[in-house]
């Protein structure tokens, strides 16, 4: 059984995309993610497969995690904004811990369209789930949605893209 999960990079040449394979052997496997970009249909590390959980991305590239840690402590800095601080100390979880947040978020996503919490302002109205409260049909929400873009920012056309390079 396989998957294919689009991954749109902003400013990438070729959309990447993301392919979960599991054995069809009764017996229990490790997931395999194949990278592959649309135009050229190859992974994009040779190593693909050595990637199960955070200490193989430690093992066989070494200081990679620290660099993409750096870049988004750094990245808005440019434009005069303070670093970006992060939980845990900027300490890198594992697979269990991750898959642990997923779970835990979906339940609350759950929950929120369900009606069992307080959204406070957030809109929870949707088409896709038959026994939420906040389900609309497909009519009611092409028009919310015209409402909400017939009146554009006119702030975001005036800005101008700005590169700005840090020095290592």
């Amino acid at each position: 059984m396989s998957a294919l999960l689009l991954l749109v990079r902003a400013g990438a040449p070729a959309a990447a995309c993301l392919q979960l394979a599991t054995s069809a052997v009764t017996r229990p496997r490790r997931a395999m993610a194949q990278y592959h970009t649309e135009e050229r249909g190859q992974p994009c590390s040779h190593n693909y497969r050595l990637f199960f959980n955070i200490d193989d991305v430690k093992k066989f590239k070494p200081g990679y995690l620290e660099a993409t840690l750096n870049w988004f402590r750094l990245y808005k800095v440019p434009d005069g904004k303070p670093e970006n601080q992060f939980a845990f100390n900027g300490e890198f979880k594992n697979k269990a811990f991750a898959l642990e947040v997923v779970k835990s978020t979906h339940q609350c996503w759950k929950a929120l369209l369900m009606k069992k919490c307080n959204g406070g302002t957030i809109n929870c109205t949707n088409v896709q789930i038959s026994d939420s409260p906040f389900r609309c049909t497909q009519e009611e929400a092409r028009s919310l949605v015209e409402s909400v873009s017939s009146s554009p920012n006119k702030e975001s056309n005036n800005e101008e893209q700005v590169w700005h390079f840090l020095g290592k």
